[in-house]
């Protein structure tokens, strides 16, 4: 990944001046000026996502933070897909926190329609059988058969990529990485956080974003707004 020059502003959300990053600790992605300015669960940008995917360590991590990125889904919901639950423009996924709702079918973004077809070819290229996981790990059942990966092992697929693109976010709570309001790396759920926020300020559809998620009702925290944000919008208005 090319290194900006040194006179020049880091790429977007990384150090963007308007984001009102944090000054401890050097200059990383995400890092705003205090926890008290941080309005969960926007955290991160569709570029700092890309950043973290561009960085994972082999095709298998790469297709599992883009699908987890293309929809929203929690890790556990994603930690299960086989190839045939992939649709030509959709994934059929679990739904964990609904229980009107335990499968939901959720559909790509128009720049994520591709993901369908590489998940079959990389099914194909690593013998996966229909019904056998796509994310699996070197572990195989006592019959042989593959074994999906663990959350934990997924949770770290996602720092180890988030700290090879140096992509950061504040902590909301403290861990072995730090206090809260210090940098840490991303977690999953971030990504679904970033995509229903994104799905909500471009389409301004709730009803939309409610469906893609499989939740019985919207979130009311991503119809929220922070200081920069509110700030861009204004600034925005002519009249």
């Amino acid at each position: 990944m090319p290194q900006p020059e040194a006179n020049s502003p880091p790429r977007a959300l990384a150090v963007r001046e308007a984001r009102e990053l944090s000054d401890s600790k050097g200059q990383t992605r995400s890092v705003r000026s205090s926890a008290k300015h941080w309005q969960p669960p926007e955290g991160l940008s569709p570029e700092e996502v890309r950043a973290v995917i561009a960085a994972a360590s082999c095709e298998r991590d790469r297709l599992l933070l883009r699908v987890l990125w293309a929809t929203g889904a929690r890790i556990s919901e994603v930690l299960p897909l086989r190839p045939r639950d992939v649709r030509r423009d959709s994934l059929v996924l679990p739904n964990r926190k609904n229980p009107k709702l335990p499968i939901k079918r959720v559909f790509l973004p128009g720049a994520e329609l591709g993901l369908t077809g590489e998940l079959l070819l990389w099914a194909k290229d690593q013998g996966v059988a229909d019904h056998e996981p796509l994310f699996f790990s070197r572990k195989h059942g006592a019959d042989g058969s593959r074994q999906a990966l663990q959350r934990g092992q997924a949770w770290l697929i996602v720092k180890e990529a988030s700290d090879r693109a140096d992509v950061r976010v504040l902590a909301l709570r403290a861990s072995r990485h730090g206090p809260a309001g210090e940098a840490a790396p991303v977690h999953p759920h971030l990504f679904r956080h970033a995509r229903v926020r994104q799905i909500v300020r471009q389409t301004k559809s709730l009803p939309l974003a409610q469906r893609q998620a499989g939740w019985t009702r919207l979130q009311p925290a991503y119809l929220s707004i922070g200081d920069v944000k509110a700030r861009e919008m204004m600034r925005s208005l002519t009249d």
